[in-house]
C-alpha cells in the first residue's frame, strides 16, 4: 500500500529547511493544552507546539483523497461510513502547497515546551523540565504533574520555544481542580458529552456546547467518543499525516481551546476517531490499521494504555470509563452463529470487581455505546442490539446489583433516558455536539423503556453530586448546546 503525495512545500518552509535555525519562526500554541487524567495528587498537561498561533481559514484549499484498488488500480468511489482495506491512496495539495496550508490545518513545529503550576494564589510556582516537541510526535509533549493536593484549584502556565536560546517563550494559561479524597465530602459538578464533528459546527468559532458547560464550572468533564470524524466530511483520513490533520483543525477552534485548558478532561475512544464506522481491533482503512489509529488517539489525548479505568472524586461518586472497541469480536462477528463480546470477559470481571469494591455513595458508568437503549434495528454495534443480546442481558444482570448506579452513555445522536424493562437499569443519553449532527430516531415514536426522549437537537449532560444531612444526592441533568436544562432527575442515597 502506497501512498502518492503531490504537493510541493511553500516557500517559507522551504527557506526555513534550507537556513535552518539562523531563520527559525517563532513557535506557537494553536491547539492550546489539555488537562488530562486528573486524580487526587497527580495530573497530566497535554502540550503541542505549533507553526502558527492559530488555525489556517477553514474556507482555504483542502487535500484532495483518491482511492484506487491496490491489485487493479480501478478508482474506488469515497464515501463516508466506509472502510478501505485493501487501497492505494494519494493525497493532492495545489501546486507548491503541502498538507500544513489546507483549510483549518494547524501544523506542527518543533521546538520545547515546559508547564508552570501552583496552587491558586499561591506565591511559589513549582515547573516541570523542558521537554523537546519534534515533528515526528506532531509537536506534543504530555507533562506529569506528581505530588498535587487533593481538593485542591491549580494554576497552569504552558510555555513554548524554539530552543534554550529563544528568551520570550510563548505562554498560555489555564487552571484545573485535583479530585478530593475517598474520604472527603465536596459538592462535585462534571459534564459529559459525545460526537462532534467539524462540519456541524454551530458558531463561527466552534461548538456552543463548550462555554455553555464552562459556564456550570465542573471539576471533570468526559469526552465518550467520536472526537473527530476520520470517516466523514471532504477529507477522508485514510493515512496517518491526515489523521493528525482531523485532530489538530478540530483543537484549534477557539471554543474547545479556551474550554480545555481550564478543565479537566478524560477521553473515551470509540469508531470514528479511532478509524472508521464500526470497526474493531482487525480493522484497516487506507494506510491506516486500527493500531495506528488507537495510537494517534493516544498521542493527541493522553490516554492510557489501559483505556478501561475506574476514578474516585471524593466520598460520594466513582465514575467507570469503559473500553468498547478493543475487547469486542472480530470485525462482524455480531453477524455469526456465536455469541459475540462487546466489552470482553476480562473487562466486565474487572468492571464487577470494582464495582463490589467501591465505597462511593453513587457509581456511573460511562460506555462509548449504549448499553440500555433502546437503538434501531438497522444497527448491530452495541449492547441494545441483537448482536450483542447475550452478553448485554449479562452485563445489565450485572450492573442491577449496584445500588445508586446510573449509565451514561455516548454515540446516539439523540437524548434520552431510559430503563431496561428487565433489571430497571437506568440509562442517559447525551446526544451530539450540535443539532446539525442530531438524528436517528423520531421523537413521535417512544418505546415504553423511555422516560425522556428528544430528538432533532445537540446537547450535553451534566451531573452535581451535593454531600447532605444524611448522606448524599446527584443530580443528573440534559442540556441544549446553549446550556439551557430540558430534563432533570435526582437520585438521594439510600
Amino acid at each position: 500500500m502506497k501512498t502518492e503525495t503531490r504537493s510541493l512545500l511553500p516557500l517559507p518552509a522551504l527557506l526555513l529547511g534550507l537556513l535552518g535555525s539562523a531563520v527559525a519562526a517563532e513557535v506557537h500554541q494553536a491547539t492550546g493544552f489539555k488537562i488530562v487524567n486528573v486524580t487526587s495528587t497527580s495530573a497530566e498537561v497535554w502540550t503541542r507546539v505549533t507553526l502558527r498561533a492559530a488555525a489556517n481559514p477553514a474556507n482555504g484549499p483542502l487535500p484532495r483523497v483518491e482511492v484506487f484498488e491496490a491489485k487493479t488500480g480501478q478508482p474506488v468511489p469515497l464515501r463516508e461510513n466506509r472502510m478501505f482495506p485493501d487501497a492505494r491512496i494519494t493525497v493532492q495539495m495545489p501546486p507548491g502547497l503541502d498538507l500544513g496550508a489546507a483549510g483549518g490545518a494547524a501544523p506542527a513545529a518543533a521546538g520545547q515546551t515546559r508547564v508552570r503550576f501552583r496552587v491558586k494564589g499561591a506565591a511559589q510556582w513549582a515547573e516541570t523540565a523542558w521537554r523537546d516537541a519534534s515533528i515526528e510526535r506532531d509537536g506534543i509533549v504530555l507533562h506529569a504533574l506528581p505530588g498535587l493536593l487533593p481538593a485542591a484549584r491549580y494554576e497552569v502556565v504552558v510555555q513554548a520555544r524554539r530552543n534554550a536560546s529563544d528568551g520570550g517563550p510563548d505562554e498560555q494559561a489555564g487552571e484545573f481542580k485535583t479530585a478530593p479524597l475517598p474520604t472527603q465530602s465536596e459538592r462535585v459538578v462534571f459534564c459529559v458529552m459525545t460526537c462532534q464533528k467539524y462540519e456541524r459546527q454551530d458558531r463561527p468559532d466552534g461548538l456552543a456546547i463548550y462555554p455553555a458547560m464552562g459556564a456550570l464550572r465542573p471539576d471533570f468533564f468526559v469526552n465518550t467518543g467520536d472526537v473527530v470524524y476520520f470517516d466523514h466530511g471532504p477529507v477522508i483520513a485514510l493515512t496517518p499525516a491526515l489523521a493528525r490533520f482531523h485532530w489538530a483543525r478540530m483543537f484549534a477552534l477557539p471554543t474547545l481551546r479556551d474550554f480545555h485548558r481550564n478543565h479537566s478532561s478524560f477521553f473515551m475512544k470509540d469508531d470514528h476517531d479511532t478509524l472508521a464506522n464500526d470497526c474493531g481491533p482487525a480493522s484497516r482503512s487506507g494506510e491506516l490499521t486500527y493500531a495506528e489509529g488507537v495510537r494517534i488517539f493516544r498521542e493527541q489525548t493522553g490516554l492510557p494504555e489501559v483505556a478501561n479505568r475506574t476514578v474516585r472524586w471524593g466520598r460520594d461518586l466513582q465514575v467507570w470509563l469503559m473500553e468498547g472497541r478493543d475487547y469486542r469480536s472480530p470485525d462482524r462477528e455480531a453477524n455469526r452463529g456465536s455469541a459475540p463480546t462487546l466489552w470482553g470477559p476480562a473487562q466486565i470481571k474487572w468492571l464487577g470487581e470494582t464495582l463490589t469494591a467501591s465505597t462511593a455513595t453513587f457509581r456511573v458508568i460511562l460506555t462509548t455505546v449504549p448499553v440500555v437503549g433502546p437503538d434501531r434495528s438497522n444497527k448491530d454495534d452495541n449492547y441494545a442490539n441483537a448482536g450483542f443480546a447475550v452478553e448485554g442481558s449479562k452485563v445489565r444482570a450485572l450492573l442491577a446489583r449496584h445500588r445508586n448506579l446510573t449509565v451514561i452513555t455516548g454515540d446516539r445522536h439523540w437524548q434520552y433516558v431510559s430503563a431496561d424493562p428487565a433489571t430497571s437499569v437506568n440509562e442517559w443519553s447525551v446526544g451530539p455536539a450540535s443539532a446539525a449532527h442530531a438524528g436517528g430516531w423520531d421523537e413521535k415514536t417512544p418505546r415504553p423503556e423511555h422516560r425522556f426522549l428528544r430528538t432533532g437537537h445537540g446537547g450535553f449532560l451534566s451531573g452535581v453530586v451535593t454531600p447532605t444531612a444524611s448522606g448524599a444526592s446527584l443530580e443528573l441533568r440534559l442540556h441544549d448546546t446553549d446550556g439551557r436544562v430540558v430534563y432533570r432527575e435526582q437520585k438521594v442515597s439510600r
